[in-house]
């Protein structure tokens, strides 16, 4: 592995470590309802599109690839805030 890509794996690393740290620091501190719920799920979506180009190496595969995995990360954690949301907007 060049220096380069360690160092950016690095980073990568550390990113992860504090977008962890902070969504374990919005639930404990009690972030409930939508905005607390996105902060966590806006880290997730963070989290996971760091983790498919840099550690599953996506930043080189042709362009539709890496739309198709975003989009279902972005769908999934969309329904995830929605499930979170309703219960929400209706009592």
């Amino acid at each position: 592995m060049t220096c380069i890509v360690a160092r950016r794996a690095t980073r990568v690393w550390i990113l992860l470590v504090l977008l962890t740290i902070l969504s374990m620091i919005a639930g404990h501190a009690g972030a409930g309802g939508l905005v607390g719920s996105g902060i966590v799920l806006t880290a997730t979506v963070a989290k996971g599109r760091w983790m498919l180009m840099d550690f599953l190496k996506l930043r080189d595969v042709p362009s539709g690839w890496r739309i198709a995995l975003s989009s279902w990360l972005i769908l999934v954690t969309a329904l995830a805030w929605i499930a979170a949301a309703v219960p929400l907007l209706h009592g």
